[in-house]
């Protein structure tokens, strides 16, 4: 039985090791195709096993960026390989899914990587390494070439719901690219329909746009699995005080060296302060309510590709310089004075100098690992979107007024009544038992963050949760009255 055509894929060529025990060869990635076809594309990958902290942070961010240009060679190699036909008015059945695929990812991501480098060019930027765009154009072209794996041979005409549900069952039973349970003794964990339905979503997008210029006649569906349960998970403010007074404390461990005379392999805590870049992050996701990945890139000046604050005005830009709006909505949003006045400070003090969320001098890309790890430590559960969860269920519990937070939020006004519509402050006020009064008037925007606005507000909650932990630990209140009054008698 002859075997089967694996088609062009990437492999990586394991790296060698000197007799001193020092690294003669990196791994490297090459192209692999079906008859004997390997070529090295230059692009390496360090060995991260013994390395730890800012030695290790650095090799797994170069190792990503290798992969992301890695994966951009294989699109040019398979581009190169096989030219999509450009003949306009065919039919469905005339058409690979795969020749979709590649003309989206070549005019599409691709082109727009290289339009966000040439303005990088013009405006003199230079990146100390491979900057964000290209690393989720790398990602965007690695699930195109997974639906490629399954959608080889097939044209738009096989595009439908039992052929989509087909693809879904089939990926959900393959691990995770980066599940290594041959090193972590873990079993690897197979991908989620949410993450098959996010590469039909490429797929989607890719034929759309194909129809839009005119080479298919037909209109061809692709059907999605349905969307996972909305997650409306919250921080309560006693619980957002925790998370982020743990960040700040956290200190790294680290392992004393092998050649100390006293000390030598003991887990001690280090100076470094691996989370507090993590405060910020989270900082500015609670006031602003902005999604994670414009937190993550904002720079104090307008960069291609980049959200930035303009800190003279007070205005974060949302939305990245360069990107056309989509969807998702990200108007500006003018940062509340309590926030700017500690960026401001964070400036002023070298803390962010170029980006608001720097790590060792470096801005980050995402940060879910580190949070996922601070919300353990703390306690808790989620997902740095819950960031924007909490701003919108704040604003609508402080009686800010749904049109205002919504566009403050950058959502619909529908979206946020139907997710969050039920915290708003008089949601059910008026059933058995009448409006209740309140002692305010609705807040507006910029008294939704004061402290002094909601200052009366918050230390009764305070002083309720804490009669409530005293009674649960059985203890008496006490207090400077009732401690006189027994040393009285």
């Amino acid at each position: 039985m002859p075997r089967r055509n694996s088609g062009p894929r990437l492999w990586l060529r394991p790296g060698e090791v000197a007799k001193d025990g020092g690294t003669e060869r990196l791994a490297q990635w090459h192209v692999k195709d079906d008859g004997n076809v390997r070529k090295p594309v230059g692009c390496f990958a360090r060995d991260v096993r013994g390395l730890k902290g800012a030695a290790k942070a650095e090799a797994v961010a170069y190792n990503e960026a290798e992969e992301a240009k890695a994966h951009q060679a294989l699109a040019a190699y398979i581009t190169a390989k096989h030219t999509p036909s450009v003949q306009k008015g065919r039919g469905a059945g005339e058409i690979l899914v795969v020749d979709v695929l590649l003309m989206w990812g070549e005019r599409v991501v691709q082109k727009r990587v290289e339009d966000l480098r040439a303005e990088d060019a013009k405006a003199g930027i230079v990146h100390a390494k491979a900057p964000i765009y290209e690393g989720r154009a790398g990602r965007c072209m690695a699930r195109l070439l997974q639906l490629g794996e399954w959608w080889q041979g097939k044209t738009l005409a096989d595009v439908d719901g039992d052929s989509c549900d087909a693809y879904v069952a089939w990926r959900c039973r393959q691990a995770w690219k980066s599940a290594r349970p041959e090193e972590t003794g873990n079993q690897a964990r197979t991908v989620s329909p949410q993450g098959a339905r996010r590469e039909l979503e490429d797929m989607r997008a890719a034929i759309n746009w194909h129809r839009g210029r005119g080479y298919c006649r037909e209109i061809v569906e692709v059907a999605l699995p349905a969307k996972g349960k909305r997650k409306e998970h919250h921080l309560e403010r006693p619980e957002a005080a925790r998370l982020l007074l743990g960040m700040w404390r956290k200190r790294a461990v680290m392992t004393v060296r092998k050649d100390s005379p006293t000390r030598a392999g003991e887990v001690v805590l280090s100076k470094k302060r691996p989370h507090r870049h993590l405060t910020r992050f989270t900082l500015l996701g609670i006031y602003t309510g902005t999604r994670a990945g414009a937190i993550a890139t904002a720079a104090f000046e307008p960069i291609p590709g980049r959200s930035w604050l303009d800190i003279e005005t007070g205005m974060f830009h949302r939305l990245a310089v360069g990107q056309a709006a989509t969807n998702k909505r990200q108007p500006p949003v003018r940062i509340p004075d309590r926030l700017l006045a500690h960026i401001r400070r964070w400036k002023r003090l070298g803390v962010s100098k170029d980006y608001v969320v720097e790590f060792n001098g470096q801005p980050v890309e995402q940060v879910n690992k580190g949070f996922g790890v601070a919300l353990a430590d703390a306690g808790l559960m989620g997902t740095p979107h819950m960031l924007r969860h909490t701003t919108a269920t704040w604003l609508l519990q402080r009686g800010v007024k749904s049109w205002d937070a919504a566009n403050y939020l950058g959502m619909s006004e529908k979206i946020l009544l139907e997710v969050y519509g039920h915290w708003a402050a008089d949601y059910q006020a008026g059933i058995a038992g009448g409006r209740k009064k309140r002692s305010l008037p609705p807040p507006e925007l910029h008294d939704a963050f004061s402290i002094h606005y909601h200052r009366d507000k918050d230390l009764r909650i305070a002083a309720a949760n804490r009669d409530a932990r005293l009674a649960r630990l059985g203890l008496p209140l006490r207090s400077l009255a009732t401690v006189a009054k027994a040393k009285a008698a």
